[in-house]
């Protein structure tokens, strides 16, 4: 007999059996939640590692700013102030035969133009563009020492000027005499090497040294100042391809009719700078009030002791959310007066335009914003014999 075989499928294990659209459907979900939590979390770090690099750039570009200023006005007036009674004297020069643009027009340590001034002197710069300073000193590295004058003086168009020493004093140098803080000042070229009591000047048209030149006399006591080449730096905030820079322009003595121009730090947005005066009846040396009013007189330039100066520098990290609601605050203390601050508890506060005021940029909002500030006592004018 024959025996009929059937086959048999072999029986699936318990354990062997498919996942499910359901169970497929959950574990996606559970990783595309997992996926948007990680990517949020990557995206906020980066976004505080910007944020915190862009401070630290911010910080540095103000320090080094508020710095570079700060170095060059702790030598203003150096050589020029060492006569006092000379201080202040309206300065006069011709290069070529005709004055020098832009050249100095007194003979002071620092000057300050208001923001106000610059806007009004050039309506394209925006508002809260901040203030200018600019400092003049000799250039002589060794020392600068002016030197009497001694009879029987220069004349009109004179070409030596007797002194009672020439050290110090080289060819091409530029000199200036002074009788006092009232009368004209002149700036010539010293155009040969100087003899022991003698320093010698030549008519050039095409120079400092313009025939007729100087067109007053200055007798025994007048002082001759040496200027080497004049270090004339001028500090301003300027737009660069709509980005605000901090620049330094500079006095150039064989072109004065230009000026040398560099950029400092990018995104500083403000600059403020005041005077620091002894306003008081005994002069006792002390600063009684800060403001911007540049002084006109030989008696309120040598009442000028400090600047105060305060730099603004701007986050490079554009904040999705606003960060800044209003424009700073700056705490100046509660003495001295400082002009144009307001009581705020009990101190002065000024507030720094930056943009994000209730009528400012909206775009300004989104940035963060550092204050520096420093106080620089005027050596040189406190030094003065």
């Amino acid at each position: 007999m024959n025996r009929v075989v059937r086959s048999r499928r072999p029986r699936r294990a318990a354990g062997q059996r498919g996942v499910t659209l359901v169970e497929l459907m959950i574990g996606m979900l559970i990783g595309l939640l997992a996926i948007l939590v990680i990517s949020q979390v990557l995206l906020v770090s980066e976004g505080q590692k910007r944020t915190t690099a862009a401070g630290s750039d911010s910080q540095v570009n103000g320090a080094l700013s508020l710095y570079a200023i700060q170095r060059d006005i702790q030598t203003a007036g150096y050589g020029l102030t060492s006569s006092p009674d000379i201080v202040g004297c309206p300065i006069n020069a011709q290069f070529g035969g005709a004055a020098p643009a832009g050249f100095a027009g007194a003979l002071a340590p620092v000057f300050i133009t208001s923001e106000a001034a610059r806007i009004l002197a050039n309506p394209a710069l925006p508002v809260g563009i901040g203030d200018s300073i600019r400092m003049l000193a000799s250039s002589k590295t060794s020392y600068s020492v002016p030197t009497r004058v001694i009879p029987p003086g220069i004349a009109v168009n004179g070409l030596s000027v007797p002194v009672t020493a020439s050290l110090g004093f080289a060819q091409g140098d530029l000199a200036l005499l002074a009788a006092d803080g009232v009368q004209p000042c002149w700036v010539f070229q010293i155009t040969a090497a100087p003899a022991a009591m003698d320093v010698p000047r030549a008519n050039d048209g095409a120079g400092w040294n313009t025939a007729g030149t100087p067109t007053q006399a200055y007798g025994d006591g007048s002082v001759l100042v040496n200027l080497g080449s004049l270090v004339d730096n001028r500090y301003e905030i300027n737009l660069v391809n709509n980005v605000r820079v901090l620049q330094v322009s500079s006095f150039d003595a064989g072109n004065p009719g230009a000026r040398i121009t560099r950029d400092i730090q990018s995104d500083i947005v403000n600059l403020r700078a005041y005077y620091g005066r002894d306003t008081s009846a005994t002069a006792d040396g002390v600063v009684d009030v800060y403001d911007t009013t540049t002084p006109t007189t030989n008696a309120g330039w040598l009442r000028v002791l400090s600047v105060r100066l305060l730099v603004v520098s701007r986050s490079g990290q554009y904040e999705k959310e606003i960060v800044t609601s209003a424009n700073p605050s700056w705490d100046v203390g509660a003495t001295p007066a400082t002009t144009g601050a307001a009581g705020c508890g009990g101190s002065q506060c000024v507030t720094i335009d930056v943009g994000a005021g209730v009528a400012g940029d909206v775009e300004a909002k989104h940035y963060r914003y550092k204050i520096f500030e420093t106080i620089v006592p005027l050596r040189n004018m406190l030094w003065r014999s």
